[in-house]
């Protein structure tokens, strides 16, 4: 924008006031833009496998994280020994979602996964957990993408329900 100064001293005066405001704008924005660069160079959480260990045997850490997902409406999907995955449908985020097409897929929708798998060795038991998102591409073909799992009290309660398992089993 090119301001047009006419021979006014009124005129004159009216630039001088709008170029001050858009000043002030400037300035603002570039306070805004740095305070956000600022927060973005926080940790972020990184994606799975997120592992965990605990004292308590595999098959009672089975029997609580299989009780958990079931209350939080999750499907047993697979079930193996000490290896195992529930899933139920959800929605994608908004930033990962841009290019799902699963409503052009019939029967097919975007799942929530996440899978578990126990390790029990010399009295301790790994739990590694990996969430996913399931969704069809363009060609109805099932992808799966990390799910970060970026819920630090989430992670800290499923910790505690570990630490809490292995308390209740430790021999009196």
């Amino acid at each position: 924008m090119t301001p047009v100064i006419s021979g006014k001293q009124g005129c004159v005066a009216r630039v001088h006031k709008r170029g001050k405001r858009v000043k002030r704008v400037l300035i603002l924005i570039l306070a805004v833009t740095t305070l956000a660069a600022a927060r973005d160079k926080k940790p972020k959480a990184q994606p799975g496998p997120y592992v965990f260990t605990s004292k308590a045997s595999a098959q009672t850490l089975k029997v609580l994280i299989v009780q958990e997902n079931l209350r939080a409406g999750y499907t047993l999907d697979a079930d193996e020994q000490f290896q195992f995955r529930f899933s139920k449908p959800a929605q994608m985020p908004l930033i990962e979602s841009v290019f799902v097409a699963s409503s052009a897929c019939p029967g097919m929708t975007t799942m929530k996964v996440w899978s578990y798998t126990l390790v029990e060795l010399n009295g301790m038991t790994t739990v590694t957990v990996e969430p996913v998102w399931e969704y069809p591409d363009d060609y109805c073909k099932r992808q799966t993408q990390a799910l970060i799992w970026s819920q630090r009290e989430e992670i800290a309660a499923f910790q505690a329900m570990l630490d809490k398992a292995s308390i209740s089993t430790a021999p009196q």
